[in-house]
């Protein structure tokens, strides 16, 4: 049995009381866990990250990359239906949502090959319900001056709008955010 409980169970009011003030004392004593700098991935040892696709969403809310950084992506499709995770800018984000409109009323089966809109630097990759796919990828150099900011969207006929998006942060090796061009804020939250 916990101490606590122990003591509430040994004697009444006063006891109840001293254990709450053990139990607040050892919470405000615990210390909060930071969240570790990236540790930039090489192509001898890539960075390992996970993305869980749900229906319509992801997990983690955002993604941190390091300019130059080679990364091993895990995507998980824990929904029920087809997803895909594609990196990239914003621009590129918007030009695959129109490139992927010819999945608009495809007949169930395999997902007919999109070919990726001219200059896409990101990466795509599609993963079935249940499936769980590995792809090694190195984020541009340039990453961190593209306008912006960068994202992983779904693009499948209404995915997107359903509000499957989630913003990349662009980060030094430190872990500090990179400024997006302009001066503006890093992406925290995708546009609608």
């Amino acid at each position: 049995m916990h101490r606590a409980q122990r003591l509430i169970a040994s004697g009444g009011p006063v006891a109840s009381i001293a254990a709450l003030a053990l139990v607040i004392a050892a919470c405000g004593s615990a210390a909060v866990a930071e969240t570790q700098p990236p540790v930039p991935g090489t192509s001898a040892a890539p960075r390992e990250l996970n993305i869980i696709a749900r229906d319509y969403s992801y997990v983690p809310a955002h993604v941190d990359l390091v300019p130059g950084e080679t990364v091993l992506f895990h995507v998980i499709n824990g929904g029920l239906v087809l997803h895909e995770a594609l990196l990239g800018t914003m621009d590129q984000q918007m030009a695959w949502e129109q490139a992927e409109l010819v999945l608009v009323d495809v007949p169930p089966g395999p997902t007919p090959n999109v070919p990726p809109p001219s200059g896409f630097t990101g990466t795509r990759i599609v993963v079935a319900s249940g499936q769980l796919l590995d792809v090694t990828w190195t984020v541009p150099l340039t990453a961190a001056s593209d306008p912006g900011g960068w994202f992983v969207g779904c693009h499948l006929p209404g995915h997107w709008a359903k509000g499957m998006v989630v913003p990349v942060r662009l980060v030094d090796d430190k872990g500090n955010v990179l400024p997006v061009p302009g001066g503006a804020a890093p992406p925290s939250t995708p546009p609608s």
